[in-house]
């Protein structure tokens, strides 16, 4: 039997032995036949190799910093680009240097450039012009924590301490869902933080602008006020000379030289009176250029307001576009809703309790390098069975409702903020009609027959035509008229500024119209 048995173990080796050499051969002569494909012969013909999708949070953060890079190049521009129109660098050094600002301006000035010195010098819209720029930050802070836990999971998923279980942070899907959605929302309420303060920026300089247009328009009436009184003073004088004569002569009476000397002194107290005006003036202007006070300055060039004629109707859909007041508020409502959104996503409990999803973590369960369970294995005794992960979420809940109310109410506010431009742009736009209108009255008509009455009155009178009251009268309506339409022209100027406030725009006066005989000089 021994025999036997290992004759057929003989056989079965030989067998086997065979067959693996035929086996043998046969990969040889593939190995040998074998020819490599054409696209390893030409690397040209190589197919490419498949994209990975990119990270969802790595788009996110390109996006966000896309729009920082957007709003860092408008806060760049600024002030040198201002209303779409570039101010000069020689215009803006000089506007950093107070001797030469005020070198300027003990000349005769215009409206544009002091418009230009006040967006550049006035620290109102300076610090404003800083806020903005610390908006800018916001970007930077909405990425950063989450870049930072994003690293820290990276750096711990691999560390083997070798002491003590192994509880490294892992890359779980909690990272993953809602994370980028969350920096998005946070990225868009960066934005529109930004955008709230680039409206009050701009909101800050329509203000300041404005007030110092209504103090240049001002100005400028006092000086023509002064030089009209000077002049209806002499002619008082010289009446009164000729009363005087007359009484000498015995051809009126004393009563007559009273009445004048009388004028006169209203007319020299009015003098003082608007010299003190126009130092209140200066000193105003003075203040919104960040200079100290008590510089006298130059007379503002005479200029013709901007006459031309605006439509009411347009000017109601314009308004409620450009308004700053009303873009800030809609710039708050859209944060707010973000960040509704934000709560929502962040403290709503998801579908799972995440007891049955996988972390990425080695299972190690045994040893000192053992690992926590990959599935939670006990449930907090603070936190019952089917309970939210998140035990503060009723609370979370409340605020969230008291948010939802705020937004309602902003929204109501929005209304009527919309409401009252519509009113106030109507009531500038009267203002502005009415003192086109009468300026046109005071310097077209009136005064013409004013100085025409002026004239004929005095010669009457030195001929004893013409009794002293008539030529009281016409000298009082002279002077009247005459400061009437001086006054109309500047309240066009004030006007229009007031309009261009309500509106939400910012004119910049760069062309100097000069206007012959805008104020009637002597008589």
């Amino acid at each position: 039997m021994r025999t036997i048995a290992m004759g057929l173990a003989a056989i079965l080796l030989s067998l086997c032995t065979d067959t693996s050499i035929a086996g043998y051969r046969e990969l040889l002569q593939e190995m040998e036949a074998y020819t490599p494909p054409t696209m390893i012969q030409n690397p040209s013909m190589r197919v490419p190799a498949k994209a990975v999708a990119p990270d969802a949070f790595a788009i996110e953060k390109k996006n966000i910093e896309d729009v920082k890079k957007r709003w860092s190049r408008l806060i760049s521009e600024s002030p040198p680009f201002v209303s779409g129109r570039k101010m000069s660098p020689t215009r803006v050094q000089t506007a950093g240097n107070d001797r030469q600002t005020l070198a300027i301006l003990h000349e005769s000035f215009s409206l544009g450039g002091l418009q230009n010195l006040i967006l550049l010098r006035n620290p109102k819209i300076r610090g404003e012009r800083a806020r903005f720029q610390a908006a800018l930050e916001g970007f930077d802070q909405v990425t950063q924590l989450d870049e930072i836990l994003r690293q820290y999971s990276a750096f711990t998923e691999s560390v083997m301490p070798g002491v003590g279980p192994m509880t490294g942070m892992s890359d779980d899907i909690k990272m993953k869902f809602p994370f980028p959605g969350v920096t998005a929302l946070k990225g868009q309420v960066a934005e529109k933080n930004v955008e709230i303060e680039k409206q009050t920026l701009d909101m800050v300089q329509r203000d300041v602008v404005a007030q110092g247009i209504k103090a240049y328009w001002n100005l400028l009436y006092i000086h023509r006020a002064l030089i009209i009184t000077h002049d209806t003073l002499d002619q008082l004088n010289h009446l009164e000379s000729v009363a005087t004569t007359r009484y000498g002569a015995g051809t009126t009476s004393y009563q007559d030289v009273v009445k004048i000397r009388i004028g006169r002194e209203k007319l020299e107290e009015q003098l003082d009176t608007l010299k003190k005006q126009k130092v209140n003036l200066e000193t105003e202007i003075l203040a919104l250029l960040d200079l100290p006070p008590g510089e006298a300055l130059g007379p503002p060039k005479t200029i013709t307001p901007d006459l031309s004629i605006i439509g009411l109707e347009p000017l109601y859909p314009q308004s409620l576009e450009k308004r700053q007041e009303l873009v800030r508020m809609r710039a708050m409502i859209a944060k707010m809703e973000r960040m509704v959104e934000m709560a929502e996503t962040m403290i709503q409990p998801v579908f799972s309790s995440n007891y049955a999803l996988f972390a990425d973590q080695r299972v190690l369960q045994a040893g000192s390098n053992r690992t926590k369970p990959t599935f939670a294995t006990t449930i907090a005794t603070t936190r019952g069975k089917g309970l939210p992960r998140n035990p503060f979420f009723g609370t979370r809940d409340a605020y969230l409702r008291e948010t939802r109310k705020k937004l309602e109410g902003l929204r109501s506010d929005l209304a009527d903020a919309e409401s009252r431009t519509r009113l106030l742009v109507r009531t500038a736009w009267f203002d502005l009609d009415r003192a086109r209108r009468e300026r046109s009255l005071f310097k077209d008509r009136l005064l013409e027959l004013a100085q025409t009455s002026l004239d004929v009155s005095t010669r009457g009178y030195e001929a004893g035509s013409v009794s002293f009251a008539d030529v009281i009268t016409s000298y009082t309506g002279w002077l009247d008229i005459n400061l009437a339409s001086q006054r109309r022209n500047s309240d066009v100027g004030v006007a229009r500024a007031e309009l261009d406030r309500c509106m939400g725009t910012l004119q910049m006066n760069d062309i100097e119209n000069s206007e012959a005989g805008i104020a009637a000089g002597t008589p």
